[in-house]
């Protein structure tokens, strides 16, 4: 799942056929391509989307998805949505359109049509990323895990070389003191012994660049040759004249 823009021109929509077959894309999935509806990409973060679709899924049933009132905070935070509403209103509201936010059945609709003031939902998102702070150390936010540096190194990565691959133990319960704050204000709970994701890791090296660094066309023919010729493993486009993207080197993917 991603919601980056990730066609350049709907022309050439059929490249992205087989790799986006298993994915929800919010943007292809509205038909949307960089070259013509950049503008319109999607404005919110994952979660937003996730919500609703599942909300759909379980309106009818005994088991409805339920966000507490205190959701608003983590919610607003998440890829910087509370920055967005006011940046680019028209086409947030495009996309509550379609997501059916305003609809009973979604419990977006009670975190963004709430009743609180702007001065409140300012205190409110300062006590939020006061709580954030008190988690975070040094250049590390407590809502983040890093683990690479400004030079691509592998940064709270242990274990390189030894079999025995896992994230640094400190870095590890900062993220877990994190999952648990935003799961105490969702009313998700987070459980810990269900996120087995820190030990016994495999670890792979990939390259990043862009079509600005590779001195490469914003052109359907320089698209089509990136997609059958890159073979990137990632990207996104960025802006109307870049491209960034990750592609497997030094290291491969051994499952693809």
């Amino acid at each position: 799942m991603g919601h980056h823009m990730v066609c350049l021109n709907n022309k050439k929509r059929q490249l992205l056929s087989d790799g986006f077959a298993n994915c929800i894309q919010p943007n292809l999935m509205r038909n949307y391509d960089g070259k013509h509806q950049f503008r319109l990409k999607y404005p919110l973060a994952t979660i937003h989307m996730l919500v609703s679709i599942i909300a759909y899924a379980d309106k009818d049933t005994d088991h409805p998805v339920c966000l507490s009132k205190e959701a608003v905070s983590p919610l607003f935070f998440t890829d910087g949505v509370f920055n967005v509403l006011f940046s680019y209103p028209e086409n947030v509201l495009n996309w509550f359109h379609y997501l059916r936010i305003g609809e009973n059945w979604n419990p977006l609709k009670n975190i963004f049509e709430n009743s609180m003031s702007v001065f409140e939902t300012m205190q409110m998102m300062d006590e939020f990323f006061r709580m954030r702070d008190s988690i975070s150390v040094g250049s590390e936010r407590g809502d983040r895990l890093k683990i690479s540096d400004k030079r691509g190194e592998p940064y709270n990565i242990e274990g390189l070389g030894s079999g025995s691959v896992h994230i640094n133990e400190d870095a590890a319960q900062r993220i877990k003191e994190f999952c648990a704050l935003v799961g105490g204000l969702t009313g998700w709970q987070f459980v810990e012994n269900q996120w087995q994701c820190w030990q016994d890791l495999k670890y792979y090296k990939f390259t990043k660049s862009s079509f600005k660094s590779d001195a490469r066309k914003m052109t359907i023919a320089a698209f089509e040759d990136f997609i059958l010729n890159i073979k990137p493993l990632s990207w996104a486009q960025t802006s109307t004249t870049d491209i960034e993207y990750t592609k497997e080197h030094p290291d491969k993917f051994d499952f693809l």
